[in-house]
């Protein structure tokens, strides 16, 4: 086992890299994911959705020069637990202590003597040579401690309450969420993928982006989960993508990824408005059981776009009212992360600047709307 940590990031290597940890809900949501599996969509027919989401129209602005994290990074420790006592706390990884399992493995729930709670992650026996990438971020799922041992792999992570964004959308914890939460945590994965992107020691290309992979607190504040396909990107002087197999969900796909296995930092920035547009609207990206016309979100919603329409696109849970310009200028930023060529996208960094000052002005109006009334 080789452990390699810097300021803001553990890396965890268990004899070859290989991705491991992927994660689902008990309810068996989880997405169709590319990689191999006979009920994935293949990559012909992502390709020929992927060919017609149309390009954005607008320019992308010049980006501030000047980039600062809104929250300082939380202040957990890492553990020091031995495989022991961790078939203690999972009483010997019972089934009434699984709260999600995934391609790669299960994941357990677990309370320490101090009334802490974790997430402990045990890979599958043949995913139990792998690696791990986990941060100590506010936007971030953090990593507390690992087990190496007696062939078994662990990974210990805190555990967040409140479930996963795509539950919400769906309605499932009772409460749909408000434009505002909405907008809040879409700036919270911005900023998480701008850690990875920019200021982590190599950029770190997540790699599965989606809303069944952000996880909420219980103050619906956001964090980034789910590190099992995510990989180091490019770092050579001059070098700006890797090449590697297609990896990810459908529908969230970097066309241009999916098409030549070319990966780079961009390739999370569709992902992400990809997700921007599901958390406006409520919608998967694919929805199979609407007509032709509106089975792919973002074709759907950009035409709705280019009509002036864009009410439509919101959720229609979302019965607040909100400044028309505030929506053409969040529906333009989600359009062009879905640009199809990836020099047409912004980077995260401008992402979260542009998210900031659209919730300045939302708030600047929604403070005249309570003056007024």
């Amino acid at each position: 086992m080789v452990v390699a940590t810097t300021a803001g990031m553990f890396l965890v290597c268990f004899e070859s890299l290989c991705t491991c940890f992927g994660s689902k809900r008990k309810d068996g949501s989880e997405d169709h994911v590319l990689a191999g599996h006979s009920n994935s969509l293949s990559s012909s027919e992502m390709r020929s959705i992927s060919d017609r989401i149309p390009a954005s129209p607008l320019r992308v602005p010049a980006s501030p020069s000047r980039f600062s994290l809104s929250s300082p990074p939380s202040r957990n420790e890492p553990l020091n637990l031995s495989l022991e006592h961790v078939v203690k706390l999972t009483h010997n990884f019972s089934p009434s202590l699984m709260i999600g399992e995934g391609y790669f493995g299960k994941v357990y729930r677990a309370e320490l003597r101090d009334g802490r709670v974790l997430a402990i992650k045990r890979a599958k026996k043949q995913w139990r040579k792998c690696y791990a990438l986990v941060f100590i971020y506010l936007n971030l799922v953090q990593l507390l401690g690992y087990i190496d041992k007696a062939n078994e792999r662990l990974i210990i992570t805190e555990y967040v309450s409140n479930g996963t964004l795509r539950e919400h959308l769906d309605g499932q914890h009772g409460l749909f969420l408000g434009f505002n939460q909405r907008l809040e945590i879409a700036i919270d994965v911005a900023h998480g993928l701008t850690y990875l992107h920019l200021y982590a020691e190599k950029p770190i290309i997540h790699r599965d982006v989606k809303s069944s992979n952000i996880l909420l607190t219980e103050g619906f504040r956001a964090k980034v989960a789910d590190f099992g396909f995510a990989r180091t990107g490019p770092t050579e002087p001059g070098q700006s993508q890797i090449e590697t197999d297609v990896r990810g969900t459908a529908g969230y796909v970097d066309p241009e990824y999916l098409r030549t296995n070319h990966l780079t930092i961009k390739s999370d920035v569709f992902s992400y408005g990809i997700l921007l547009l599901e958390i406006l609207s409520g919608r998967r990206p694919i929805e199979v059981r609407r007509g032709a016309t509106e089975r792919i979100t973002v074709r759907w919603a950009f035409s709705k776009y280019n009509r002036g329409n864009v009410r439509d696109i919101l959720d229609p849970m979302l019965t607040e009212a909100i400044n028309k310009d505030i929506l053409n200028r969040i529906f333009d930023l989600a359009f062009q992360c879905v640009a199809p060529t990836r020099e047409d996208r912004p980077h995260m960094k401008e992402v979260v600047e542009r998210l900031w000052k659209i919730r300045r002005d939302y708030t600047k109006m929604q403070r005249i709307a309570e003056l007024t009334l």
